[in-house]
């Protein structure tokens, strides 16, 4: 047997809602970590965003040194970050559904990363769709929303918003429904004439039983084509009222960055979806078919971390799961008395669908656990938490107001005419002056460099909304880029000023124009504000668990007494665990997690 680590990353993931759900006895195998392992909580960067954090998280390095922005990897070499490190030591790392802002070449092995672009993902053949007979209803139905909350300010991310629905094309014959898929030249039948739906593929009728996926199916004489499932909504066909849910549609020759292995995995343990057409959140009619989906997803990626370990000489394994983030996003604002939106009436249906989606994670940690050797080390760990949604702020907006910024008639800056700017790739928290002779086009002169950087702290310092009557200050904090090395950032890629918005107000736009005004619809975030934003029923701070070879038992760091980790901290942990040096990180070793041998 060899040293291994397994780090099952969970988007989103907070301390208050483990402890009262494990409290509960919800959570068995993840109460188990925390009785007879080791637990903290992470202090993020900003932006507090899956992007940043993982990054830092996985390089052992800050955001100063280890991210140049979202979808754009830093050299490994150049930084001498963990995976470099691992690389000179023999070592391997898997990289499985991780975000593709840090790199993972050969000798290390990469799966279906995380795509964050607003192109197509190339190894998507087909999203998730729900088909329906009923498509202009649902259509018409839409919500037209008056805010965006999110980063670019065109981004709904806040929302989850799936968008998905897709007409059921007719035949010549009543209650039999075409499903076709030109890209592989597949056509499926879908056949309403019975007491259940049946999914027909020539002479091949496969049954979709109510509550429950069916078995894949393929588009093609190989995998390279794909497969599919379905999943049964609603079934009226006596009033033409039929939905059937189709799960996503992904390459497997596209998604791995070891062809040969990447089929293997899939051949072992079926096709992996980064997605599903339904939203977790209460209002969703067919919610069930996003938790089936999302734990398929969590237990093949428990699979894949043992498979990848365990038999093929991995010595790290690391993945994200993003169910959790989704539900946090969705039921938050509903269920924590500090937001706007809360009735105590309703908060419990909201509590159910986030307690459900740990429970989830908790089946897939427990299968870990009971596989995994005695020279294994498991972490658990996320990059973040969230908290509920008060004001919208609108920086653009707000900067053209100041004199700052200059706005076409749609709202959005014009560059060349705009003193500074923001970047879309760096989370919507650096704000960079246009500097002549820096910038291409730069307007603002080198003498006037300083008198626009105190401008931009003094609008930031200024920028508030009335809260029953009182002044509440949109932004925590602003620094220089000078100053800024107490966050983490430094180098070229930084922006002049870094700031971070006050607990409960999000970036976004509003059609109406404001730059600060409350939010219009419940919610929960976590990219724009402070790291340490927290409220009495849940935190922005990020989690690390950790159970098995050289882990204490029983251990849980009070951050109150004695602080959080960094995010830095877990790979210069990873290392000592794995017999690596660690000096050119910037995390410090959880010494606290470790048994005394370990430690030493």
């Amino acid at each position: 047997m060899s040293k291994k680590v397994i780090v099952f990353g969970v988007d989103g993931l907070m301390m208050p809602l483990i402890q009262k759900f494990a409290a509960e006895g919800a959570l068995p195998h993840i109460r188990t970590m925390l009785e007879q392992g080791a637990a903290a909580e992470l202090l993020p960067f900003i932006s507090a965003w899956g992007d940043v954090n993982w990054v830092s998280f996985l390089s052992g390095q800050s955001p100063g040194t280890a991210w140049v922005g979202q979808a754009i990897p830093a050299d490994n070499a150049r930084n001498a970050n963990l995976l470099y490190q691992l690389e000179r030591n023999g070592l391997r790392a898997a990289l499985v559904h991780f975000p593709e802002s840090i790199a993972a070449p050969a000798p290390h092995f990469t799966f279906s990363p995380y795509w964050g672009r607003a192109e197509p993902c190339p190894w998507e053949l087909y999203p998730p769709a729900v088909f329906t007979t009923r498509y202009e209803a649902r259509r018409q139905a839409r919500t037209e929303r008056s805010q965006t909350l999110g980063w670019p300010p065109s981004s709904p991310l806040a929302y989850h918003d799936k968008g998905l629905w897709r007409p059921l094309n007719t035949t010549d014959e009543k209650n039999l429904y075409r499903l076709d898929y030109p890209a592989t030249g597949k056509t499926f039948l879908l056949d309403c004439r019975h007491a259940t739906p049946l999914i027909r593929d020539g002479e091949r009728g496969t049954e979709l039983v109510p509550g429950r996926w069916s078995p894949w199916l393929a588009l093609g004489p190989d995998d390279d084509y794909g497969q599919v499932r379905f999943y049964p909504g609603r079934y009226d066909p006596e009033h033409n009222d039929i939905e059937i849910i189709q799960s996503q549609v992904t390459l497997p020759g596209r998604m791995a960055s070891d062809a040969q292995l990447g089929k293997a995995l899939v051949g072992q343990l079926g096709p992996f979806i980064s997605q599903w057409a339904v939203k977790a959140a209460v209002q969703e009619t067919y919610i069930r078919s996003t938790y089936r989906d999302a734990e398929d997803q969590s237990l093949w990626l428990a699979d894949s971390a043992l498979y990848l370990t365990h038999q093929q000489g991995y010595a790290l394994w690391i993945a994200v799961h993003h169910l959790i983030d989704e539900s946090h996003h969705l039921c938050l604002g509903q269920y924590d008395p500090r937001s706007p939106f809360y009735d105590a009436a309703q908060a419990p249906r909201y509590e159910a669908v986030m307690r459900e989606c740990y429970q989830i994670l908790d089946r897939s940690i427990g299968k870990i656990i009971a596989a995994m050797d005695d020279d294994c080390t498991l972490l658990l760990a996320s990059d973040h938490g969230a908290v509920p949604n008060e004001y919208m702020c609108d920086i653009h907006r707000y900067l053209a107001r100041r004199g700052l910024v200059t706005l076409d008639a749609q709202g959005r800056p014009l560059a060349a005419r705009s003193q500074v700017y923001l970047k879309d790739e760096r989370g919507g928290l650096e704000i960079f002056i246009n500097l002549a002779g820096r910038e291409a086009g730069g307007i603002v002169p080198a003498a006037r460099y300083e008198a626009v950087t105190e401008q931009v702290l003094k609008a930031l310092g200024e920028w508030q909304v009335l809260h029953d009557g009182q002044p509440r200050k949109a932004v925590a904090w602003a620094l220089r880029k000078a100053d800024a090395a107490s966050v983490g950032y430094w180098g070229d890629h930084a922006g002049d000023v870094l700031f971070t918005y006050n607990t409960g107000f999000v970036w976004g736009t509003s059609r109406h124009g404001e730059d600060i005004c409350p939010v219009n619809a419940p919610g929960a975030n976590h990219g724009p504000q402070k790291p340490t934003a927290e409220t009495e029923h849940s935190a922005n701070y990020g989690v690390i668990l950790a159970y098995g070879a050289g882990i204490r038992k029983g251990y849980y760091r009070d951050r109150l007494q004695r602080g959080p980790h960094r995010m830095t901290d877990p790979a210069a942990t990873i290392a000592h665990l794995l017999g690596m040096e660690h000096d050119a990180l910037d995390g410090n070793v959880i010494y606290d997690f470790l048994t005394r041998d370990a430690a030493q």
